[in-house]
């Protein structure tokens, strides 16, 4: 008598659980991921999806309205502002994602050292943060870019060295609390040492709090290199970035609306979906996938 073989079944794919787990959220975080889903995808695959090239000229179709040829209009040059807004949306999100999670794993550690110990130690922490924080930050990044030079560098310079601070008293404030809790009291009486009890116990904990509050910088660090390129201290012409399309298109706003308001639009629907994926981590409502 032949036995047959049980084919146990197919484990999804990474995709498909990710998606899965998208699906399982409340209905506010589900359309959050989706928004903010679709403007990472357009932006990784925007040589792909842009039907033109961002410094394509085309002087026979200068200022021409919302058409199926060009679903964003053209500018005063004839670019593609649906192509321009892809690419400059590439950039906006690479930069803002380093200048928003590059500091924030630094404060972290820094305010949990500077809670964990207390004392001498948690006094030169704690000044220097309020230090930081106390200086005019616009300031700071503008004398960084003006000693830099316009562009990118000193935005990516800048950014951070204040960043950090915000997340250090945030952490520290919670650190505070966290290390009379009885786990991290164990970890004393067990014989951890302190690094062990900081970087495998009391920062995983920390990291929750701060990772609801960087979904708020996410989107002020994302305004903040829109308005400066705004002003012309971010990237240059012809790259394109959000704030420079804006920037070159208020000279035509009256005649020429969509030059400015789609690309300003992007930025509204990313703030949004941020927003309503913070506030699901705020409320606690984030549902796990399973397997």
């Amino acid at each position: 008598m032949s036995t047959a073989t049980l084919t146990p079944p197919a484990r999804p794919s990474a995709a498909g659980r990710l998606l899965r787990r998208v699906w399982r959220q409340p209905l506010p975080v589900r359309i959050g991921g989706v928004l903010v889903g679709i403007l990472v995808f357009a932006a990784v695959f925007a040589p792909l999806l842009a039907p033109y090239g961002q410094n394509d000229l085309d002087f026979n179709a200068q200022l021409q309205g919302p058409s199926l040829a060009h679903p964003m209009g053209t500018d005063d040059t004839g670019r593609d502002v649906f192509s321009r807004t892809l690419y400059g949306l590439r950039i906006d999100l690479a930069v803002v994602l380093f200048i928003t999670y590059v500091p924030l794993p630094i404060g972290v550690l820094m305010g949990a050292i500077a809670g964990y110990f207390g004392g001498k130690v948690d006094l030169v922490i704690s000044r220097i943060i309020d230090i930081t924080i106390a200086f005019p930050f616009i300031v700071l990044v503008i004398a960084i870019v003006a000693i830099v030079g316009p562009g990118l560098t000193g935005i990516m310079i800048g950014v951070p060295i204040v960043a950090w601070a915000l997340y250090a008293r945030l952490a520290r404030s919670e650190m505070l609390v966290l290390r009379e809790q009885p786990f991290m009291l164990a970890t004393t009486a067990l014989g951890y040492t302190r690094r062990r009890a900081i970087l495998r116990h009391a920062v995983p904990n920390l990291m929750r709090s701060s990772l609801i509050y960087s979904t708020v910088d996410l989107v002020v660090n994302l305004l903040l290199l829109a308005g400066l390129s705004y002003l012309g201290l971010g990237m240059q012409p012809p790259n394109a970035e959000l704030g420079t399309i804006i920037a070159e298109g208020q000279a035509n706003l009256l005649n020429a609306w969509w030059i400015t308001t789609l690309p300003g639009l992007v930025l509204v629907v990313f703030g949004v979906g941020v927003g309503l994926i913070g506030d699901g981590l705020s409320d606690g409502e984030l549902r796990g996938g399973g397997a």
